[in-house]
Order: structure tokens, then C-alpha cells, then sequence
């Protein structure tokens, strides 16, 4: 039985991990481009300060979705 649920537990995981791909890769580049406007605000360089956060979300997206999909190739051996 205990094989039963640890199964279960890692399929549930595995999902869960899939479902948050989409989410992590829309919000870090939203997220980016918002903190690099205020930054650019705060120091007065409103031009180029949200296309450089926009990238730097992006990165971290790629990032994250690397270390999920790793996760989730781990999980499923």
C-alpha cells in the first residue's frame, strides 16, 4: 500500500510542476518589466530601464522553467 500512495504523491507532483510552467513563464517577464520601470523612475532612466527588466524576466523565466522541467525529468525515473 505504501508503494500505492508514494506513486500517487509523485504523479500529483509531477502535475503540479507542469501546471506552474505556464504561470512562471508569463509572470517573470511582467514582473520584470514593472521593477525595471520603477527603477528606471526612481533613477530617472524611464527608456531602456523596462526592456532591460523585461530581459532580465525572461532569463529568470528560462531559468525557472530549466529547474522544473529538470525537476519533473527527476521525478518521473
Amino acid at each position: 500500500m505504501k508503494d500505492k500512495s508514494q506513486t500517487v504523491f509523485r504523479q500529483v507532483r509531477v502535475t503540479m510542476l507542469a501546471v506552474a510552467l505556464p504561470f512562471v513563464m508569463a509572470v517573470g517577464p511582467v514582473a520584470g518589466y514593472l521593477v525595471g520601470r520603477w527603477v528606471g523612475g526612481q533613477i530617472g532612466h524611464t527608456a531602456g530601464a523596462g526592456t532591460i527588466g523585461l530581459l532580465a524576466g525572461f532569463a529568470a523565466s528560462v531559468h525557472q522553467t530549466v529547474l522544473i522541467i529538470r525537476r519533473i525529468f527527476r521525478e518521473t525515473r
